[in-house]
């Protein structure tokens, strides 16, 4: 059956599983960390870090934080990706009242003391996600502000090393007052999750789903929402093609490639054979140090290659820059049909931004990529990157 007449059937809109962060989506409320958030507010811990892998809801908490406000703040202003100052600082203006507005100073320097007088003694919370991303000059800016506004929180988003990133900018250091970091999602969460996202795409109760495959959907996800995303569309897609109405955990796990014992066994007995492994961190693949003497003797003979040393998606990326003079990340992630962030993450990996991944791989010539400036990709400025000399030189060695 066509997907879209199997989704009319269900009396689905769309998916209940298609990615987005639109505020309408339920979300997996997580109440933890949302009550140490607000208990840093009323400690007055003004700037707190808040790290996860790639998948575990990093963008959804931000979220919650917009739809359900702590307590105390009367402004929560988000930031879904990098911004310069300037633009930070319209947002930031935007999100007053029109009263407040007027006569506000658009000056760098001077918006703190402008901000700090328009709140009078309002708090406002700055949401940055993916945060490891951004420039330094934003970070030099926002200790500025976070100085001269003293009602002013922020929270910075993102991915393991997102503390390095801040903690980069000496004057930024000593002010960062919490780390916390997002807990898995647990089963029983998941499943409530599913039943609210296919009552908001217009099912009823779980179908196509038996109870016993709900479950078995939850526990594929291994904890991570956005996993859980991606086997549910998986599942349904399945169940249009064959019109099936009662998706059971044996239906589900013939879906999604067996128990997870099974395909853990078999991935494990693959990768055995070759030089890469799954980064339970979540921020990609990575590459499994061989062993010394390996390593020197394929050096030695002249065999050996700074791309053995990445991981498929890395190598990928290289490839691709290595046909084209320079591409932006959304590019990339266009061609290869992978997560823009998940792309990202690799990006600031082969520029050298990624110390501990710098220090496991010492034979690959960082950087391997370089940021060239901003050009007008896909309808708007984006940054370009291009492989360093060095790296296209050893790549078209080889």
């Amino acid at each position: 059956m066509e997907r879209g007449e199997y989704y009319r059937k269900l009396g689905w809109r769309k998916s209940p599983f298609i990615k987005s962060t639109s505020l309408d989506i339920p979300i997996v409320g997580r109440m933890d960390e949302y009550e140490t958030v607000c208990e840093c507010i009323r400690g007055w811990d003004r700037i707190m870090a808040i790290t996860a892998p790639i998948g575990f809801g990093k963008t959804t908490f931000m979220n919650q934080l917009v739809i359900n406000k702590p307590p105390e703040i009367k402004y929560v202003v988000p930031f879904n990706a990098y911004e310069a100052s300037e633009a930070v600082m319209n947002r930031i203006k935007s999100s007053l009242p029109l009263t407040k507005r007027l006569l506000f100073k658009r000056d760098k320097t001077a918006f703190g003391e402008a901000l700090k007088e328009k709140l009078g003694q309002d708090l406002m919370l700055l949401v940055f996600d993916e945060a490891q991303d951004y420039e330094d000059e934003l970070f030099k800016w926002l200790r500025i502000l976070n100085d001269r506004t003293e009602n002013l929180f922020m929270i910075f988003l993102g991915l393991q090393g997102l503390e390095d990133r801040i903690t980069a900018e000496s004057s930024f250091r000593d002010r960062k007052s919490k780390s916390i970091r997002l807990k898995p999602i647990g089963v029983e969460d998941l499943g409530r999750i599913v039943r609210e996202r296919i009552g908001w795409a217009g099912g009823r109760g779980i179908k196509p789903f038996t109870e016993d495959g709900l479950m078995r959907l939850c526990e594929s996800a291994r904890h991570v929402p956005r996993q859980l995303l991606e086997n549910g569309q998986r599942v349904v897609e399945e169940c249009a093609a064959q019109d099936v109405e009662a998706a059971d955990a044996t239906f589900v796990e013939s879906v999604l490639g067996g128990s997870d014992s099974q395909k853990s066994k078999a991935k494990d007995a693959r990768e055995s054979k070759s030089r890469k492994e799954v980064d339970l961190e979540g921020d990609d693949e990575v590459t499994p140090e061989k062993t010394p003497d390996i390593r020197a003797e394929a050096v030695q003979s002249g065999s050996y290659s700074f791309m053995d040393d990445l991981s498929p998606t890395q190598s990928d990326i290289v490839n691709l820059l290595m046909a084209h003079e320079s591409l932006s990340i959304s590019e990339l992630s266009d061609t290869l049909k992978k997560d823009i962030r998940s792309i990202g993450s690799l990006i600031r990996k082969l520029r050298g931004l990624n110390k501990r991944e710098v220090a496991r791989k010492p034979n690959v010539p960082y950087p391997v990529v370089v940021r060239k400036g901003k050009e007008s990709r896909m309808g708007r400025q984006q940054y370009v990157y291009s492989l360093s000399d060095n790296a296209r030189r050893l790549v078209a060695k080889k």
